[in-house]
């Protein structure tokens, strides 16, 4: 396979990927192509661009590729071993007594509770006309918000400073980790000190959580369902693995949600025809009354919309693999114990697989629309046995936000405020979103 030039000859192109890690994908896939060998320091990591490919990885020849034990290792030290974490029979195991959950029925559910969320935002935004808001912490807090009630009947509003932070806090520590040489984590260290510091936050919180709904008894949501599932065997998840699992879901059911909101308005406050033409669906549809699970099929554009902008900025912007023993990928040999990158980033954003690439058009994903598209170049929630168990969820959400909000509100950017993508675990707005609202 080609191998990546320009590496430096002892941090290989661990220098360019700490500094600029989208843009190092776009040149390594714009000089290489399809596949691409480096290292970071003396490790091997393939590039794997080429949406059949990466099927292969993630879903045709999963077996042979475990999640990256790199960054998995690093994820850890806040949550041990869960179902994100994990690997085999005990990922599987998770996984199956947590599914449940995310079914289509149980989500139907949540229409209502979401759109109570986004309304009671809007209150808040009322009571501060004129003032500046800052769109990714907004997006942030309600999206906890609704983690929270959806699935654990809590309203972490009150907690949201902390725990908002403290999950902010994890997400810098996890990408410094990433990008630095690092000391172990026990060593007495500004970013050592942040992250225990963080870990304890939510580990307190989600003790508490667990110790009151073991005295108050049985609510019809994630909770529960954790700590009453039994296994084929009968077997239980103790109170611990109880708590990392559920630290995980908070995590991540908010902070890509958050994400994917936040550059959807940005992009919105960039395209005035493409906000115009959302703005004509929710009049049409809703007609001034709040959305529900009802409306989610004839919400056709919005979904189209919250599908660009994860197309152009995914919430999940690469995803790791380690390969377990050697494989052939179309001839291209990877040998057992390299990395696999895979930038969805750069494949979201590809001309080989997308037309006008750079271009918020989110009628490339109407129905009518859908053979054009390149299989497989769409990933915003991964692919295969690993595919994100919260996708629909978190899909539900942001349709049920988008159109909650955009019914009353457009969003403009603050003029002159810069706008660059920061690849943390998640894609985040490096200088934050600030904007102003202006009523319909």
């Amino acid at each position: 396979m080609p191998i990546a030039a320009r590496q430096n000859p002892i941090m290989g192109l661990f220098g360019p990927f700490r500094s600029d890690a989208l843009g190092l994908y776009d040149r390594l896939h714009r000089e290489h192509g399809d596949i691409v060998q480096g290292r970071f320091l003396n490790a091997p990591v393939v590039f794997v661009f080429k949406p059949e490919f990466v099927k292969h990885i993630l879903q045709d020849n999963a077996r042979n590729y475990v999640k990256s034990q790199f960054t998995m290792n690093i994820i850890r030290y806040f949550s041990q071993e869960n179902v994100f974490t994990s690997d085999g029979d005990f990922w599987l195991r998770q996984r199956r007594l947590m599914q449940p959950m995310f079914h289509k029925q149980r989500i139907s559910g949540f229409g209502n509770i979401i759109t109570r969320a986004a309304q009671a935002m809007l209150r808040d935004w009322d009571a501060k006309p004129g003032a500046p808001l800052q769109i990714d912490k907004e997006m942030s807090r309600l999206t906890l918000r609704v983690v929270g009630q959806a699935l654990f009947s809590e309203d972490l509003l009150g907690d949201a400073r902390a725990l908002g932070q403290a999950f902010d806090d994890g997400d810098h520590y996890l990408a410094y980790r990433m990008r630095n040489i690092s000391p172990p984590e026990w060593a007495p260290t500004r970013w050592n000190r942040i992250a225990r510091q963080a870990r304890d936050v939510a580990v307190n919180k989600v003790d508490a959580m667990i110790a009151a709904r073991k005295r108050d008894g049985h609510k019809d949501d994630l909770l529960s369902m954790l700590l009453e599932a039994r296994d084929d065997d009968g077997a239980s998840m103790s109170d611990i693995q109880v708590r990392r699992e559920a630290q995980t879901m908070i995590a991540a059911g908010h902070e890509t949600t958050s994400s994917a909101l936040t550059w959807t308005f940005y992009l919105l406050s960039q395209h005035s025809h493409v906000e115009r033409a959302l703005h004509d669906e929710l009049t049409r549809v809703l007609g001034g009354r709040t959305a529900t699970m009802e409306d989610m099929p004839n919400l056709v554009y919005t979904r189209q919309v919250l599908d660009e902008a994860m197309r152009l900025y995914p919430p999940v912007w690469a995803t790791g693999r380690d390969a377990i023993d050697d494989d052939n990928i179309n001839g291209y040999i990877v040998k057992r114990g390299s990395g696999i990158n895979i930038p969805i980033w750069s494949i979201h954003r590809s001309p080989q697989y997308w037309t006008d690439p750079l271009t918020f058009k989110p009628e490339r994903f109407a129905p009518d629309n859908a053979a054009a598209l390149t299989k497989g170049a769409y990933l915003p929630f991964g692919a295969g046995p690993r595919q994100c168990i919260g996708s629909l969820f978190a899909l539900t959400e942001a349709v049920l936000i988008l159109a909650t909000v955009a019914q009353r509100h457009s969003l403009r950017l603050k003029p002159g405020h810069p706008v660059e993508p920061d690849p943390v675990l998640t894609l985040n707005a490096k200088f934050g979103m600030p904007m102003t609202l202006h009523a319909r």
